[in-house]
């Protein structure tokens, strides 16, 4: 309850100032989700989406950083980051091995072409909000 009347008091402001991105961090914020990093849960991500009715674009912070290996039990951090509910993920030095997983994780079943989809969907509303020539119809 401190948590929700203080510390999404700046989320749910910005939200309804029309704030068109939002970027997860590695931090693990226990009142939310106690095991996993921001990035990495699906549980921060529905809150974003359900509770704070965010329905602009998500990232994740960069997926490299040391700060959330310990997390990925072995398996491809871009990965999980989609699953938990981003739509951009950042990596900045293994963008090739990320994409080559996501890739793999949606012609396996693993990511569904809908939540890819709707992802694709709220950038191209992005980059046309920021008048980057795409239209979106």
């Amino acid at each position: 309850d401190e948590f929700r009347q203080s510390d999404f008091l700046p989320f749910a402001s910005g939200i309804s100032a029309g704030a068109s991105s939002v970027m997860v961090s590695h931090n693990i914020v226990t009142c939310m989700d106690s095991n996993l990093p921001a990035s990495l849960s699906p549980e921060v991500h529905r809150i974003l989406r359900e509770e704070l009715s965010f329905d602009g674009v998500i990232m994740s912070d960069d997926l490299n950083m040391q700060a959330i290996t310990q997390f990925t039990g072995g398996n491809d951090a871009a990965v999980q980051a989609i699953l938990a509910g981003n739509d951009i993920i950042l990596c900045g030095t293994s963008f090739e091995r990320s994409a080559a997983a996501i890739v793999t994780a949606v012609e396996n079943g693993t990511i569904s072409q809908a939540q890819i989809d709707a992802s694709v969907l709220r950038i191209l509303h992005l980059k046309e909000q920021l008048n980057l020539n795409i239209r979106v119809e």
